[in-house]
């Protein structure tokens, strides 16, 4: 009785599922709850391994195993760029809790990722995070966030760390960049270590917040060649370079995604 009590719910909600702004929803908790309940199961059976930035690698094939009913892809271009042994900070445009999703199918060897500090208290999330020494920072406290960047800076020159960084600072769906801050870049100056730019097409084909739509779509990530910080003069003329590379390369990337989705 049970089980076909399940059953009939599961059916109830993939029927559902299809539905306009209903499916929206039930999509998006699952979502939700993929990222958790994933990252849980994966900072359990990550804990034999101690803490480790090779726990990513089983974290990100549980999340898309979970994810897959979403039919959500992820087309990964030039992908040998991020085998470089040698340490350097990526940077990518941050749209929304897909990115999650996103970077796991870009994520290179021997890399941590810098989060906002908030997601420490979500469950599940935070033991993954944690098992995958995660960096936090602290967008609001001028102090801590210069510990966070230390820490960082630590890292790479004691274990060649990379470090994945959405320079934003927080999520943006819309078609211009937020100005970038200076964290990633004063990082990578101070580091001596190339910036490599991973451009994401725009999730909007296949979500979007406020017209509540999230179907099955594809997603471009493009990476592109590592970027010498040594060649500029300054943080700030680093940082404005790099705006500009990913927001220019970004809406090249959208018109590609538009066809895309469509033929799909």
């Amino acid at each position: 009785m049970t089980l076909a009590l399940i059953a009939f719910i599961v059916v109830l909600l993939v029927l559902l599922a299809q539905l306009p702004v209903i499916g929206f929803y039930i999509r998006f908790v699952y979502y939700g709850l993929c990222i958790i309940i994933g990252g849980l199961i994966g900072g359990i059976v990550s804990i034999p391994f101690g803490k480790t930035t090779n726990n990513h690698f089983r974290m990100f094939k549980i999340l898309q195993a979970m994810t897959s009913p979403l039919n959500i892809r992820f087309e990964l271009r030039n992908s040998a760029i991020l085998n470089d042994e040698k340490p350097y900070i990526i940077i990518a445009n941050h749209q929304s809790a897909i990115d999650v999703l996103g970077m796991s199918f870009a994520w290179p060897v021997n890399c941590v990722v810098m989060l906002k500090a908030s997601l420490k208290y979500l469950p599940g999330f935070n033991l993954c995070a944690y098992m995958c020494e995660s960096v936090y920072i602290n967008r609001f406290s001028r102090e801590k966030a210069h510990q966070a960047v230390n820490s960082a800076l630590n890292e790479i020159v004691a274990n060649k760390r990379k470090v994945w960084i959405y320079p934003e600072g927080t999520r943006n769906a819309e078609q211009e960049l937020l100005p970038f801050k200076k964290g990633a870049f004063i990082l990578a100056k101070e580091a001596k270590i190339p910036i490599v730019p991973c451009v994401f097409s725009s999730h909007k084909y296949f979500y979007s917040n406020d017209e509540k739509r999230f179907t099955g779509g594809t997603c471009i990530i493009d990476v592109l060649p590592a970027v010498e910080t040594s060649k500029f003069d300054s943080v700030d003329e680093l940082t404005v370079y790099c705006h500009k590379l990913i927001q220019a390369h970004r809406e090249k990337l959208d018109a590609e995604a538009a066809n895309l989705n469509i033929c799909n």
